[in-house]
């Protein structure tokens, strides 16, 4: 009798454990979501914080409010439209910048 109660236990956990293993599989799915979940929460609290700290909250009113504290000086810097931003022509070689493109043609060959 207790050979056949043993049988009909391990026939039934043999039945049951492919369920076990799918079920096992989805838990630790499910674990790494809840990891995933509490990383993103942590990385929201701190931006949080710093989106609510005082000295961003200045920098952004004084970016886009134009905002400037009693007493205090404002200088704008603006960018000169009619300046030219090429690189200086390189003299050390001893090139004169002045010639034209001929003789810089013929001092080049002639140099190499």
């Amino acid at each position: 009798m207790a050979v056949i109660l043993i049988g009909v236990f391990l026939s039934l956990i043999i039945r049951l454990q492919p369920s076990l293993e799918t079920v096992g599989k989805e838990l630790n799915n499910l674990n790494q979501k809840i990891a995933e979940a509490e990383k993103n929460n942590s990385e929201m609290e701190k931006l949080k914080d710093y989106l609510n700290n005082a000295a961003y909250l200045e920098r952004q009113a004084r970016i886009k409010l134009n905002y400037k504290k009693p007493g205090e000086t404002v200088v704008f810097v603006y960018e000169n439209p009619n300046a030219q931003n090429q690189p200086e022509p390189d003299n050390s070689a001893g090139a004169s910048t002045i010639l034209p493109n001929w003789q810089k043609w013929l001092e080049y060959l002639w140099n190499e």
